[in-house]
């Protein structure tokens, strides 16, 4: 990842373990911000070596997982990242590259996922010049659903391994 990417609103930027008790406090109050991923509210200390996970993996030529810090405030919201995925496709499996995100429960509904996600997406095929990016997501969750079909990306149902999920995919037409 690159080292700092800015948009109007929002700095994204490599962690440091220093944001430890910022992503805790962001990313484990409010059950809606884990109810589908993971699932279960972690504990500080798992959320500190995640951190530190993410501190550790930044490369910045390639995917990494960058915080999102709201300019005006200094305030750390969340974290947009890429990763290298298997998808378990019929009949072939499919390397891809999975766009994730998560942000504070209380910044919902202000722009900031789309904005961040915008800012990677336009990392991933300028930059990258990745021919697509994929994200799965729950069915159920009408927040992540809304959002990617805001950044147009193209819903389908999931490997059927993964009965309850939908991936998501946009194709780079840049190029």
């Amino acid at each position: 990842m690159p080292p700092q990417i800015e948009t109007t609103r929002l700095i994204l930027r490599p962690f440091t373990l220093e944001d430890a008790d910022a992503a805790y406090a962001a990313l484990e109050s409010h059950p809606d911000t884990w109810k589908f991923d993971p699932g279960f509210q972690r504990t500080k200390e798992q959320r500190t070596a995640i951190i530190r996970k993410y501190a550790e993996n930044n490369d910045p030529e390639e995917c990494g997982t960058l915080a999102i810090v709201v300019k005006d405030t200094n305030a750390l919201i969340g974290y947009v990242g890429l990763q290298f995925y298997i998808l378990p496709r019929e009949p072939l499996a499919t390397p891809e590259v999975e766009l994730y995100y998560k942000l504070d429960r209380n910044t919902w509904g202000q722009g900031y996922a789309a904005e961040a996600c915008r800012a990677l997406i336009d990392f991933a095929f300028q930059t990258l010049r990745l021919a697509r990016i994929v994200t799965i997501t729950h069915r159920d969750n009408a927040p992540s659903i809304r959002l990617l079909e805001h950044l147009g990306m193209r819903l389908a149902p999931a490997p059927p391994i993964w009965s309850e999920m939908l991936t998501a995919t946009l194709e780079n037409d840049r190029w």
